[in-house]
């Protein structure tokens, strides 16, 4: 599989760091708060946007479906593991 040239694959992955900090700040503040969403919503479209820049620029297409797929399955167990959805009555 073509990955893309370093140094910027391993640059791309510190846009991450963020959105790993607000899952631990999560038990921390043992809620969450609205701030703690919207900074790993950016985290996030932040890295899928430069991750998606640089493969198609270096036509790396498979890796950029492999991240996509990675960050939607985690999203997903997010919303599983923490209830955001409303529940029904």
């Amino acid at each position: 599989m073509k990955t893309i040239e370093n140094p910027s694959g391993r640059k791309v992955g510190l846009l991450l760091i963020p959105a790993f900090l607000m899952l631990v700040a999560i038990p921390i503040l043992k809620s969450i708060p609205v701030w703690v969403i919207v900074v790993s919503a950016l985290s996030l479209a932040s890295y899928l946007g430069v991750l998606t820049y640089y493969c198609v620029r270096q036509k790396c297409y498979r890796q950029l479906a492999v991240n996509c797929i990675v960050i939607v399955l985690w999203i997903v167990i997010f919303v599983v593991q923490f209830g955001i959805l409303p529940r029904s009555a």
